[in-house]
């Protein structure tokens, strides 16, 4: 009888052991890439609603620092009010979104005023805001 020769060329494959470390290493490597991308969604929706808040916020301010001086009486549309009465609004400013806009008035010499523009919104079960004060003198100015 004959006995079987044995090839040693180094085309013998892969063995079990090999084959299960390959793929925990991949594994790994998809877990990263999974969790990579998932991270970049959440940045990528969080930079959007913060962009979308300053410019609620610019545009109040730049419609307020338009106005003539002496329509802009100290304290705003809600002083001292329960912020949770102020109603939502979305990136468009029309009612029904996530954001709530308000802002202040205070007199900063005899024909100036300084103007702070708040807007905030819930996410995450965290408290967001965007401010922006700008000083004028009415009138675009």
């Amino acid at each position: 009888m004959r006995k079987p020769v044995r090839r040693r060329d180094g085309q013998d494959g892969l063995t079990i052991i090999e084959l299960m470390i390959a793929m925990a290493i991949l594994g790994m490597g998809m877990v990263a890439a999974v969790s990579l991308h998932l991270g970049t969604a959440r940045n990528n929706t969080n930079g959007n609603i913060f962009t979308q808040a300053n410019m609620l916020a610019q545009a109040q301010l730049e419609t307020l620092k338009n106005q003539d001086i002496t329509a802009l009486v100290a304290g705003g549309p809600f002083p001292n009010a329960n912020l949770s009465l102020i109603p939502l609004i979305n990136p468009d400013g029309q009612n029904g979104g996530i954001f709530r806009r308000y802002w202040t008035i205070q007199n900063i010499g005899t024909d100036a005023r300084r103007i702070t523009v708040t807007v905030e919104w819930n996410r995450l079960g965290r408290q967001r805001q965007v401010v922006i004060a700008s000083n004028t003198k009415g009138n675009g100015v």
